[in-house]
């Protein structure tokens, strides 16, 4: 749901792909759900009238926020269409992913989800479109079925949340490294190939380099 997730995840992964160690890398996705009473099962709504209506912006900090993140979608390489993008509720989607992460293809799924959200402008609580996701990325249908026909992952999305409240965490996305650095927010790709190149110094307190963000009502930085 968050923007700046999809943008910092592909800032993330153009770093990785200049460090030399990125193999020794192991990448761990953790859910975190912003606006849980956002309605579910394909019934999203315009993420403008979201904004606009139950976050609060004003028509002029929404134009800000836009400029801002297609300046970065642009810079980045994907298409910018959250003006029309759909606002919903993300569980079954966090589901998935958690289902995606047995085999390794939860990264996959995740960036699928949000070029779904950000570029096509989906309904990501669908579950129609999430079972296209997850065969797409190489889950097993009957697999999906099942899944979405239970409460299966729920609980591991709710036992995120909480380790990220224990952690002092309360917005996205947030990017831990052995948590000892923590990056918040897209930031640029230099910043994160930095941070991989020092995570096994010795730190007191963890530091943190924070950028633009959303918190955990579902509204975003300008």
């Amino acid at each position: 749901m968050c923007p700046y997730c999809y943008i910092g995840k592909i800032h993330y992964e153009q770093a990785l792909q200049q460090f030399a160690h990125a193999n020794e890398v192991e990448l761990v996705i953790k859910a975190f759900r912003l606006n849980p009473n956002l309605p579910d099962k394909g019934n999203g709504y315009s993420v403008v009238d979201y904004l606009l209506k139950t976050a609060g912006l004003s028509e002029n900090n929404l134009k800000q926020m836009f400029a801002y993140i297609e300046q970065l979608a642009e810079n980045a390489g994907v298409k910018f269409n959250l003006p029309n993008a759909i606002a919903a509720n993300t569980l079954d989607a966090h589901r998935l992913v958690k289902l995606a992460a047995k085999k390794n293809l939860d990264s996959k799924v995740l960036s699928l989800i949000s070029k779904a959200y950000f570029e096509d402008a989906q309904d990501y609580s669908d579950i129609n479109l999430l079972t296209e996701i997850g065969i797409k990325a190489g889950l097993d249908e009957a697999e999906i079925d099942q899944m979405f026909a239970g409460d299966d992952f729920k609980a591991e999305v709710e036992r995120d949340i909480q380790e990220a409240h224990q952690l002092g965490i309360d917005t996205v996305p947030t990017f831990l490294f052995e948590r000892k650095q923590a990056i918040i927010g897209a930031e640029p790709v230099q910043v994160f190939l930095d941070a991989l190149k020092t995570t096994n110094i010795t730190l007191g307190d963890m530091e943190v380099r924070k950028g633009k963000s959303c918190n955990a009502d579902g509204t975003c930085e300008i």
